[in-house]
């Protein structure tokens, strides 16, 4: 592309042209390993024009973080047209799937890397409520209304398949851990569940996490 092209994209396009260099680097090399230099050498451009969209290194690292989580949000759902005993496989599946498509930033993310930024929080927040929602509205289609302590349970949940994943992208080379065996703990967890659901909805859960188990995983 010639300097004179360059000129005539508009500051949207360049910017998004930044944000991809950025997450080819981020993706390399985590958010860690992402700054201004580097993304300038990346797409070819100028450190201060990576300083002019994106303010600071945080900035840059916020922008690249917030992509990783909007895609993430956009993977954890489950066709209505999929039977609800498969939906927590798929969606297990699919998060793991975004996960790992980005998982040198994922792992920094969960690291603390931009523990302090608010706007991050913010985000991560909102992906962890809108998975809860769907889980009660997944309930409700059952027939049973979800009490504050099935919502409360519901969101350690959350909170216990992000640390289990998190240990496991933290892994320094092959673990004693696969990928499938963080898909299998993330659906059989939901057994956690069972105590605070009618006994029918709790029977399903049990099946569906019973379903889910390992062949290995008693040994």
């Amino acid at each position: 592309m010639s300097a004179r092209t360059a000129a005539r994209r508009d500051p949207t396009e360049r910017r998004d042209e930044l944000l991809d260099a950025a997450l080819r680097v981020a993706t390399r090399h985590g958010l860690v390993g992402l700054s201004p230099a580097g993304v300038a050498q990346e797409s070819g451009r100028s450190k201060a024009l990576v300083f002019h969209y994106f303010g600071s290194t945080d900035g840059l690292r916020r922008a690249v973080a917030r992509v990783a989580i909007d895609d993430l949000d956009a993977q954890v759902h489950a066709p209505e047209d999929v039977p609800a005993a498969q939906r927590p496989a798929l969606v297990a599946r699919r998060f793991l799937d975004a996960v790992t498509g980005r998982a040198p930033v994922w792992r920094d993310v969960w690291r603390g890397t931009l523990a302090a930024d608010a706007e991050t929080a913010a985000a991560l927040e909102a992906v962890r409520r809108a998975l809860v929602e769907r889980m009660a509205r997944a309930a409700s289609d059952a027939g049973f209304d979800p009490s504050p302590r099935a919502a409360t349970l519901a969101r350690g949940w959350v909170a216990l398949v992000e640390t289990v994943t998190a240990q496991w992208l933290d892994q320094d080379g092959p673990g004693p851990l696969g990928r499938a065996d963080v898909e299998s703990l993330a659906v059989q967890s939901l057994a956690v569940l069972v105590p605070e659901v009618p006994a029918d909805l709790g029977r399903r859960l049990t099946a569906v996490a019973r379903a889910a188990a390992r062949p290995d995983a008693s040994r």
